[in-house]
């Protein structure tokens, strides 16, 4: 895995030797004796461009070709100026197992200079539809036998109903998944002649593919398995009558989707065993890389008051908002003046008080906290095993010496059978904490990548982290409080609490309901999981690209694991307290609101936490884990592709991306932002460098740059959701179970509604969620409220007014309706006793 120049599956030499292509091949030679149908489709002016060597090398995304047949990941070729680390994103690939399920697929078409495709868009709605395209590219979902490599279960997927066919330039081919297709899935599609070009001529072919799909030639070496491959797919299209014959497909491949969640399920349970058990117990060898000692990794999921607090750890809510310095800086001091002034409110009208407490809980911490060497920033999570796929290639293909050497290890770790056993979790735990060795000493799998065949990662660290609990009491407040644990947003605080504890507190009181306590821990690298001597390394609304680190695709990927993985944590801890202020707590009864990033973290959380334990483990903490209802505020699918379309932080993504690649805008950023007075803001920045590409008066050279930007942030994006897939909510929402209350601002500035992906943005997770409107489907378990422009709601509304003092623009009715639903979900355990009462003016009803 660390040398990603070569295409995986194929040798340059037999490639040169078995495709025909090289530099000097324009891709149509005839020569070799193929079928007549073959050379026909050669013989064609405008052809697929699918050429495996050479200058001209074009391989179709996404593609077995660049699939690494050893452990299941990405393998894609460097250029030759590439660091070979996980800062070039083409290295950062190499981290997924797989293709995005949202990300088009791209298929470039050599065309004549005077020709493009066929220009028949008509409008299908508001969506352009092409009728050729779309009837020239077929989609398929397979199963795949790992041990044979057979294909079955052939489930063709519908053109304008679960794919769509488009091109915007018409010289490429775009086919975007629009529901999202299934994550650790296989699939296989087809191109067919009749795709046709400006002329009306038919699409062709191209050598690399002749050479792989005739059946006159029988491929050797390199070529054998991907001719088979080729056969097999094109054998189940015409088999199941996509096509009436195989020789109207000019090009097929097939690929496998990324698995979603795995890691973060199988790091649950290792987590759960240790639990029950001892968690030093399972944290041994290569799972404690740092040699944790045992008394620390048994202290995980302890929680107690933190009696070393600087800031007191109990205080009534009226004297905290004076005292705590995150709730000054969260607040503001007219902030917290409302706040006092509708405590005392509370008080004098219901007898009942909210006490701040502030504990400590001890969390797993599989990212590193290194800072001496940037490690926070340049190390992703690792495996604790080795990948049962690489043990089963050297039980299968592996020298006489390694197989035995192997099958001895494997033997004292009690597998007897690896072909069956190795596929089995209940086996596959045996290997965590295991090195395997080869005959010659060297270590298998040194290289240590998560995926779904190696899904347990190295715990680095046993973290003490700051929890902070608004409980209330007095009044009609009762005991065995419900309890609704808070996720924060990226660049926030679990502080930000303080600005909605007290309204959810009183709005149950005052209809009558018992309320909830709630319980926060900072996202890492946020509040007081800063990191450094002065807490230097810390996500601020300045700096969001240390949690969001789009230099280390990879980290960014494990910042959002870690998030959801400490919010399990944390609900697994709150069974263990003792004393004030836990014995007041039901933990039977939990729930869940995450908002923006505290929303993508929180739907793994409660996903993960949801997922039964298979029952072969024999743990029996499932109920320990369970959230009862699950709150997403503002939350999205497709965070790669959001991210580039969101108007708070599109601009420092593109400014970061573009300002290490592109000299012309280094140049503009030195000239007009760098160092100046007042300070230039770097999305300000290159907003204002993109216009000058943009405009009517740009240059030659100017349009040409702004090409070059345009085709970076492509790549950029594809690289990065590919990466992402494996955390991303829109499949995460695979393995989401219990009731959801979905929250959407409509105009939304940070995690935009919509988006030009159709499984991108909010609205997308939540028909991916398959929530009803609120307005429409009061009694349901899966809801979401859309809430209108009219109502002035913003991406933080929930949390409090971020408009009261502008009376057009006041959005404090919006966040009132907010909290009265959130409150009515939560304390009906998701509606499971009860209906939503909302607010239909507030809201869009159009949406469903």
């Amino acid at each position: 895995m660390n040398n990603k120049f070569s295409l995986s599956l194929v040798c340059s030499a037999l490639l040169l030797a078995g495709c025909g292509d090289n530099s000097e091949s324009s891709g149509d030679s005839t020569a070799a004796p193929y079928s007549d149908a073959i050379n026909q489709s050669l013989a064609r002016s405008s052809k697929i461009s699918f050429t495996l060597l050479g200058n001209e090398a074009d391989v179709p995304l996404p593609s077995f070709f660049l699939f690494d047949t050893n452990d299941h990941t990405l393998n894609i070729p460097l250029d030759a100026s590439s660091t070979g680390l996980l800062n070039d994103p083409k290295v950062a690939m190499g981290e997924a197992d797989g293709w995005s399920t949202i990300m088009p697929f791209t298929i470039n078409v050599n065309l004549p200079s005077d020709r493009t495709l066929k220009n028949d868009v008509v409008m299908n709605g508001t969506t352009p539809f092409s009728a050729h395209l779309n009837a020239g590219v077929k989609v398929a979902k397979v199963d795949i036998d790992l041990s044979t490599g057979v294909m079955s279960n052939f489930t063709a997927l519908t053109a304008g109903v679960d794919y769509l066919v488009a091109s915007s330039d018409f010289k490429t081919i775009q086919v975007l998944p629009l529901k999202g297709l299934d994550p650790s899935s296989d699939y296989i599609y087809a191109l067919t002649d009749s795709i046709i070009d400006s002329a009306d001529e038919p699409l062709g072919t191209s050598s690399s593919y002749a050479s792989l799909k005739t059946t006159d030639i029988d491929q050797a070496g390199s070529l054998d398995l991907p001719q088979k491959i080729i056969h097999q797919v094109e054998a189940l299209f015409a088999g199941y009558g996509s096509v009436s014959s195989s020789d109207e497909i000019i090009y097929s491949s097939w690929f496998t989707t990324a698995s979603a969640g795995n890691v973060m399920l199988n790091t649950k349970n290792a987590l759960a065993l240790g639990y029950e058990s001892s968690q030093s117990q399972i944290w041994q060898g290569s799972a404690n890389p740092n040699n944790i000692d045992a008394d620390m990794l048994n202290s995980l999921y302890e929680i107690e008051i933190d009696t070393a607090s600087q800031i007191p750890n109990t205080m009534a809510f009226d004297t905290a908002l004076s005292v705590d310095p995150y709730a000054k800086a969260v607040l503001g001091t007219d902030g917290i003046n409302a706040l006092s002034t509708n405590y005392a409110g509370l008080k004098l009208a219901t007898g009942s008080e909210i006490t701040v407490y502030r504990a400590k809980v001890k969390l797993p911490y599989f990212l590193s906290n290194d800072t001496a060497n940037s490690g926070w920033k340049t190390q992703p999570w690792r495996s604790s095993m080795p990948s049962v796929l690489k043990i089963l290639k050297v039980l299968t293909s592996g020298s006489d010496a390694d197989k035995g050497e192997i099958a001895r290890q494997l033997f004292v770790l009690g597998i007897t059978d690896p072909a069956t056993q190795l596929l089995d979790p209940n086996y596959q735990k045996n290997l965590v904490g295991a090195e395997l060795t080869l005959a010659d000493g060297s270590q298998l799998d040194p290289e240590r990548i998560l995926t779904k065949y190696s899904a347990v990662p190295q715990i680095r660290s046993v973290e003490s982290v700051d929890v902070i609990m608004f409980i209330p009491s007095g009044g009609p407040v009762g005991n065995s409080l419900p309890v609704l644990q808070y996720q924060h947003g990226i660049t926030s605080l679990k502080e930000t609490s303080y600005a909605f504890a007290l309204q959810h507190i009183a709005g149950a009181i005052q209809t009558g309901q018992q309320p909830y306590a709630i319980v926060a821990i900072d996202q890492p690298l946020h509040g007081q999981r800063s990191l450094g001597q002065n807490g230097e390394v810390v996500t601020t609304p300045n700096t969001p690209t240390v949690y969001m680190n789009l230099e280390y695709l990879p980290v960014a990927r494990d910042n959002i694991r870690q998030s959801a993985i400490d919010g399990i944590g944390l609900r697994l801890a709150l069974n263990n307290g003792t004393g004030a202020p836990f014995s007041s707590l039901d933990t039977s009864n939990v729930s869940l609101m995450g908002h923006s990033i505290g929303g993508i973290t929180g739907i793994s959380s409660s996903a993960v936490a949801n997922t039964k334990i298979d029952t072969t483990f024999g743990i029996t903490v499932d109920d320990e884990l369970a959230y009862k209802a699950t709150t997403l505020a503002n939350p999205g699918g497709g965070i790669g592709p959001f991210l580039l379309e969101s108007g708070s932080f599109s601009g420092t993504i593109k400014h970061t991306v573009i300002g290490t690649q592109v000299t012309a805008y280094q140049d503009y950023y030195a000239v007009n932002c760098y160092n100046k007075t007042p300070a230039v803001d770097d999305g300000d920045c290159f907003d204002d460098f993109y216009a000058t590409l943009s405009g009517s008066n740009a240059s030659d050279v100017q349009k040409q740059t702004k090409a070059v930007v345009d085709a970076t942030l492509t790549s950029f994006t594809y690289a990065a959701q590919t990466v992402l897939d494996n955390v991303d909510p829109i499949n995460i929402a695979t393995l989401m179970s219990g009731p959801v209350l979905g929250i959407q601002a409509e105009g939304d500035e940070t995690i935009p509604n919509t988006t030009q992906l159709p499984t991108a943005g909010t609205q997308a997770l939540f028909s991916k969620l398959e929530l009803k409107n609120s307005v429409n489907h009061s009694t349901g378990q899966l809801l979401a409220s859309y809430f209108a422009r009219t109502s002035f709601a913003e991406h933080s509304t929930v949390i409090a007014p971020q408009k009261s003092h502008l009376p057009a623009e006041d959005d404090s009715a919006a966040h009132e309706e907010m909290v009265s639903q959130i409150v009515q979900f939560n304390l009906t355990q998701g509606n499971a006793t009860g209906s939503l009462v909302v607010n239909p003016a507030l809201l869009d009803a159009t949406i469903d």
